[in-house]
């Protein structure tokens, strides 16, 4: 079957699906448990589908994160605001420092209000919380077959990648 218009690019159109990729590193003087850390990725997830939701989306494909620490991994995502957030995990002592990959993939607004929805709902649930965002770089999107190499090397991996520009 041939398509009735082949100059319009499918899911990239102006009601099609967008998606943005973050990587942080986040920190704070007070040491920071499995609960924390959760709320807070629980949190940034639901604050990034309402900024999406409130510029215009249709819906929200996922909105994930994968959050990696030497004392243990997070992750957390929603799929809509209506729906909630959910995570899992935990970290076997409290952390000063975690590192935080966010996928944010949306139907129904353009690329840079995905972006804008991503890295001010990061920011604003950080400040709220007391957290320093130390570090951000734009992150390739990322799923569960990404996470294959050990969590040391992993960290390696982000610690490199948000010094290139230093």
């Amino acid at each position: 079957m041939e398509p009735e218009n082949k100059t319009v690019p499918g899911c990239y159109t102006e009601h099609g699906v967008s998606g943005y990729g973050v990587a942080a590193r986040l920190s704070r003087t007070d040491p920071m448990d499995t609960l924390f850390v959760k709320t807070t990725a629980e949190e940034m997830m639901m604050v990034i589908a309402q900024k999406c939701m409130d510029a215009g989306a249709r819906c929200i494909g996922h909105i994930k994160s994968h959050i990696r620490t030497e004392a243990g991994t997070i992750k957390a995502d929603t799929i809509g605001v209506r729906h909630g957030t959910f995570s899992n995990g935990k970290l076997a002592h409290p952390v000063k420092d975690f590192y935080i990959a966010i996928n944010s993939i949306v139907q129904g607004i353009k690329e840079d209000m995905v972006k804008k929805a991503t890295l001010d709902g990061l920011h604003d649930v950080a400040v709220g919380k007391g957290l320093m965002v130390v570090k951000e770089k734009e992150h390739a999107y990322f799923d569960e077959f990404d996470f294959v190499t050990s969590k040391q090397a992993y960290i390696k991996q982000l610690k490199d990648q948000l010094s290139l520009d230093e």
